[in-house]
């Protein structure tokens, strides 16, 4: 989580700049940056603690995991359905959020805020599921 919300903010401070209101539409704007912040995080959250994870089974640090998992098996596949699933997310939830707010941009620290909370927020919900699918 704090690698991904460091990540967020220095990707964030590339693409906003450091200051002035953030726009919400378009290509580059707001929702748009939730696309690439997703797939990165859904992707990574995934791929790191899977190969660490698996490695450590294999090598009889840790137990395997008995509960069932819907993720692929394999890890690449595992961590791009994750990352595009994350897209999805993403995308799809900051768009319906700035829809109702009915905003063409948001002040810079609430658009940076949000984008940190989320980053951190999606890491903490693919990690668990992604864990538990390399550790079957």
């Amino acid at each position: 989580m704090v690698i991904n919300t460091v990540l967020s903010y220095a990707f964030f401070l590339g693409v906003f700049g450091r200051g002035g209101d953030v726009p919400v539409w378009g290509m580059g704007a707001y929702v748009f940056d939730f696309g690439p912040q997703s797939f990165m995080i859904g992707l990574m959250a995934t791929l790191v603690p899977g190969a660490l994870a698996g490695k450590a089974r294999r090598a009889g640090k840790v137990a395997a995991w008995a509960g069932a998992s819907r993720l692929p098996k394999g890890l690449v596949p595992r961590a791009v359905l994750v990352a595009l699933g994350s897209v999805a997310l993403g995308v799809g939830g900051s768009a319906l959020v700035v829809t109702l707010l009915g905003v063409q941009s948001l002040p810079y620290t609430a658009a940076l805020t949000a984008k940190l909370v989320f980053g951190a927020a999606l890491a903490l919900l693919v990690t668990p599921p992604g864990l538990k699918a390399a550790l079957r």
